[in-house]
Order: structure tokens, then sequence, then C-alpha cells
């Protein structure tokens, strides 16, 4: 059994004495103890089943508290065992967000005394509100409620109060903004933004006239109404494309993910965008947790515009100035970095074989270098049966062997031809390789790595610009006290700087930005990305502060996104393959002097070392350095 909980905090239930009490309920008319059953029928038919919590919320004179104590006792008794009841005096509200609620009132000024309470802390502004008029308020008092609670977006609301002309009826009223009323009740058929009230069903003979929803869907169809939005562009999620016709008229057309969704939006809420195009240089501007704001945002904070798109991220400082949607786009937020320098072609003369392979190329002359030493050291029968008979340059012979030399002179003993045949097998197979590998690498751009990770690119002391919005979603980087902020026009010039290897910074972005970019401009330059991805962003649409269109706009989000509708939007500005693109060669192509200058680069190493050994040589000869003429002797 549901528990009840009755928390009555007013002074309405209690009565001075039995005797008085008594002769109020008599003098009560029985029209008024209709209109709290046409109260009950309400909620049994559109609260009790969708919560299991009602708050009564009561701002009465202490004469109509008098007069009405019995009947509302009765009225919340009756609807007790339907949700567990809260019953409140106006005056002594506590903090606390309450969503369906039953608001009685007798004049004007008791619905101001509730209107100066209504806030977040105290309401949920787009949950569900039925003001009970006790007394006979006219019309014109009831349409001035309706104007304030539209400025604070207050919306599913009605209005129960007795009939000014016939007794025997009750009318529930309601303001509808943007939606046809199409019942007998309705004087207007379209509005935008007016908030008149209007008669969606009476209550005469104990039962409502219309079988209906007495909290009518009000935002589903806008009436090409104008929603003002602010936005700017922002390829590849926002892009404004203006054309101007023979008579002069200036049109719009947004493309870009962003701009398809606003469109489609548009058409299936069927409003007229109102566009304004802020500069591309302020763009979505700043926010502070004080509140200060620029650009975009500090229109929707200040309520010059409806909501703003265009690649907005979802954060919680945003949320608690703005309204947000739910997230409809995933993107990671990434550096630019510059791309690792090309391979000199000395560099790339050590590209075929890897680290490991040189190591055993190196241990294999050096085990061959002191092999030859001892040898050389032993008398001349073993030197003529390990080198071979006359051959007095075995160190010089190993190299010349290697790179693909002849012998000047061959053994004669069958050991020291088997020795030479199975390191010149050795030499072929390394030598062929090398080559066929060489020449592939001297005709690829092959570069060094790029920056890889944050903590690389911290340790290089790498700047990092961005604009002030992404200030707030890097505080807690490695990087924070890198961080240099900019405007977006110098923001694009450092990413074109980031195209140059030896540049020492990095630049901001979306993934998204990046391989729109790399998509249009492949053919000539493509931005490099940090592989190591900093966050993923969640794009969200910003709205005014409780905003009515909210809940519309996430509907049809929401239907956009199961349906695969945003990614294929995506689809068309969009690709991962874009990114880090490496440029396939086109064929074999003809080597030019900067390729092969690295094989210069050792013959000029080598002419060098000749020379200077030539001339060493000399002065032993010529001092008569004894210890380096036999050094030259022995390695000769």
């Amino acid at each position: 059994m549901r528990f009840i909980s009755l928390v009555i905090l007013i002074e309405i239930f209690i009565l001075k004495n039995t005797e008085c009490a008594a002769g109020s309920q008599i003098a009560v008319h029985t029209t008024k103890s209709d209109l709290l059953n046409a109260a009950s029928d309400i909620i049994l038919s559109d609260f009790a089943w969708k919560t299991e919590a009602i708050n009564f919320i009561i701002a009465l004179s202490n004469e109509t508290k008098y007069e009405w104590n019995f009947l509302i006792n009765d009225f919340i008794v009756e609807n007790s065992g339907r949700a567990t009841i809260y019953v409140e005096d106006i005056n002594f509200i506590r903090k606390r967000q309450r969503f369906y609620n039953i608001l009685i009132v007798d004049t004007y000024k008791s619905f101001l005394n509730i209107y100066t309470k209504i806030s977040t802390d105290t309401f949920v502004i787009d949950g569900f509100y039925l003001m009970i008029c006790i007394n006979r308020l006219n019309f014109m008092e009831i349409e001035e409620m309706s104007k304030l609670l539209w400025t604070i977006f207050v919306y599913n609301i009605d209005f129960l109060h007795m009939d000014e002309l016939n007794i025997n009826k009750i009318n529930l009223l309601t303001f509808i903004p943007f939606l046809k009323c199409e019942n007998s009740f309705c004087e207007q058929k379209e509005v935008c933004g007016n908030t008149k009230p209007v008669i969606i069903n009476q209550y005469v003979n104990e039962s409502f006239q219309l079988k209906t929803n007495h909290f009518p869907e009000k935002f589903s169809n806008l009436h090409q109404c104008p929603v003002k939005i602010v936005t700017f562009n922002c390829p590849p999620m926002m892009m404004i494309n203006y054309t101007v016709s023979h008579d002069g008229t200036k049109s719009f057309k947004l493309f870009g993910v962003d701009g398809e969704m606003t469109n489609t939006l548009a058409e299936e809420l069927n409003f007229k965008i109102d566009l304004y195009h802020i500069s591309d240089l302020i763009r979505w501007g700043s926010l502070s947790p004080n509140g200060t704001s620029k650009g975009a945002l500090k229109m929707i904070i200040d309520n010059e515009a409806d909501l703003t798109v265009g690649m907005y991220t979802i954060t919680y400082l945003r949320t608690l100035f703005m309204a947000t949607s739910e997230s409809y786009f995933s993107v990671p937020f990434i550096l630019i970095v510059p791309p690792g320098s090309p391979f000199t072609s000395f560099e790339k003369l050590f590209r075929p074989f890897q680290l490991f392979v040189w190591i055993l190329l190196l241990l294999t002359f050096i085990i061959a270098f002191i092999v030859i030493l001892i040898i050389k050291l032993q008398r001349n029968s073993v030197r003529a049966f390990v080198f071979g008979r006359g051959n007095r340059s075995p160190f010089l012979n190993v190299l010349i062997a290697f790179v693909g030399g002849s012998q000047t002179q061959l053994p004669q003993r069958n050991f020291a031809r088997t020795l030479l045949m199975i390191y010149l097998l050795f030499c072929l197979v390394k030598r062929s390789l090398y080559q066929g590998a060489l020449f592939q690498f001297l005709q690829v751009d092959d570069r060094h790595n790029e920056i890889q990770s944050i903590d690389e690119l911290v340790d290089k002391d790498f700047k990092v610009y961005m604009l002030p919005s992404s200030l707030e979603h890097t505080q807690n980087m490695k990087f924070k006290d890198k961080r240099k902020w900019v405007n977006a026009t110098v923001l694009a010039d450092k990413r074109m700087e980031t195209l140059d290897p030896l540049a020492k910074h990095a630049v901001s972005s979306s993934l998204e930005q990046v391989s729109y970019y790399n998509k249009l401009n492949y053919r000539d330059n493509t931005l490099t990305v940090c592989k190591e991805y900093l966050f993923t962003f969640q794009y969200g649409i910003y709205f005014r502060k409780n905003s009515y269109l909210v809940k519309s706009f996430n509907k049809k989000i929401s239907l956009f996104k199961t349906s695969g509708l945003i990614d294929f939007w995506a689809s068309d500005y969009i690709s991962n393959k874009y990114l880090n693109i490496k440029k396939d060669s086109d064929g074999p192509r003809m080597l030019n002097v900067e390729q092969l200058m690295g094989g210069f680069q050792v013959l000029y190493i080598g002419i060098i070392t000749a020379v200077i050994l030539f001339i060493c040589e000399v002065i032993a000869r010529k001092c008569r350095i004894s210890f380096m003429q036999r050094f030259f002797r022995f390695f000769a």
C-alpha cells in the first residue's frame, strides 16, 4: 500500500471554534465545491498516474482561508489517496524543486505572492501547474498572470476558475503561444508569443465537456514564428552561405553538420530562422565563473537571442547560466603539432636496416678486425694459410669485399679461398638488400615522428595556442602554463605555421576541423595531429535559461541520433582517413641531387679522411716518427 504523507503547514486547517466552522461550511455555494471537484478530476487524469508526489501551495487571504476551510480540507483529503501530498503555505515555502503543483489563489495579489517565489530553487520551471482561482478573477487579471508567467518560461499551467457570467460553468484556461487551438472554445487560431488565455475545456454538470489533454503540447509546431539564432562560421559544423536575388533580397543557407541539423529542426518544428551572424572573429566568446561573458554566449545569457548553435561543447560552467540540449555529437579535442622533420639524405643511408641489424654488422667487422689483428701477430706461415700468400692489406680487403670491390690477389690455399667465398656471399646478400631498400627510401618523403604525447610536448617546451573559449576546458592539463589565448585570426595563422617542421608550438582544435581542412587541402598541405587526444567533446545547443524550446528540440535531436541522421550529415564533411595523411609515392622517379646528397657526403668524408691520413703518413716519414710508421705499415 502506497505510503501517504500529509504535511499541513498553514492555519487553514485550524478552526477557532466548531460553531463558526459549521456555519461557514453551510454558507459556501455549491459551485465552489464543483470548482474543487473539477480540480480533482484533473489531478486524477493528469497528475496521479504520473507522479507519487503532488504539491499543494496555498496563497489565500485570512478571510478566504476561513470561508473555504472545510472544502479545501475535504479536497486535500480526497486526493491524498492518489499520491503523497505536500501542503505548504506560500509564505513559508522551503527550497525544494516541485514538479506537479496545485496552486490555490483568491486574488491577483495572492498570485503575485506565488510569482515572486517561483525560481529554480523552489519549482521545476517546466513542471506542471494547476492554478485554482477560488474567487471570480476577471479575464484581464488571468491574462496578466499569463504574461508574467511567460516571462519566466512557466508555460505548463492551467487556470481553473468560475465563469464570470454563468455560475454553473467552470472554465479551464491556458495560454498557447505558438499552437493552433482547434476546439470550439478558442477565439484565436494562431499566434506568436501571445499570452492571451484561451478556454480549452469547461466543467458543467459535474464533468468536463471535452475528453482532451488538459496540458497540451505547445511547442511541437511553432507555425512559422521566428526563433532568433545567433551563430557564426566554424567549418565543418556550421557554414553560412549568403545569396542575393535579382531584386536585391539577401538570403542565407546553413551548411555543415550543425547547419543541416538547424535547417531540419526548423522544418520539423515549423519555425522561421531569425539569423544573427555574430563576427567570425568573436564566435563563441568566453564565460567566466562570475557570469561575465562575451560573444554569442553573452547574447544568450542576456536574453538577446533564443539559442546559439555551432560546435558548442557542453560544460558545467555554461549550464549554470544557460539551458542546453542533449548531446548530439561527440568528437575528440586534440592538438595540431608540427610534422616530423624530414630525414636528411645522409640519415636515409641508415634507414634500410634497423638499428639491431647495424649493430650486428658492426660486430661482424669488429670480430673480423680482431681476428686479422691476431693473425697478423703470428708467423708468416700462419698468415699465408689464413690470408693467402702475398696478401699485405687484409684490413682493407675486408672493406673492399663488403662494398663489392674486386680483390687484386686471390689466395691459393683452399682454406683461405673458402673463407673469402663465405664472406663474399654474406656481403652480396647484405649489399643487395641494402641497395634495393635504399633506392626506395631515397624517393620517399620519410620523416621523424611528430610529437606523440602531451608529456613530450611539455618536455620540448612547446607553447599551446587556443581560443579563449578553450581555456575553460584545459585548465587542469599538464600544459596549462604553456597556454596562450588568441583570437580566431591569429589562431588560423598559428595553425598554418604548424606546417613548418621547425615550429615550436601546437594549436588546439577539434578532430573534425582537422579532418575537414585536410580533406580540402590533401594535395597541397595537411595538418598533423598529436596521437594523444586530450578528451572528448560533447556538442549541444545552448538556450536561454529555462527556455521553452529545450524539450521540443531534445525530442527531435533524439530522433535524429537514433535514426543515424546526424552521422549521415557528418559523413559529408568529416572522414578519419584525412587525419595524418601519408602521401603515397607516384611510382619510380628520377633521383635528384638532394636525394643523392648523402652519397656525396660519404664521398667527401672519405676524401677528407684520406687526405688527413696522407698528411699524417708524410709527416711520419719526413719526421721519422717510428711508431707512426709502424702503425701505418701494420694496418696497410
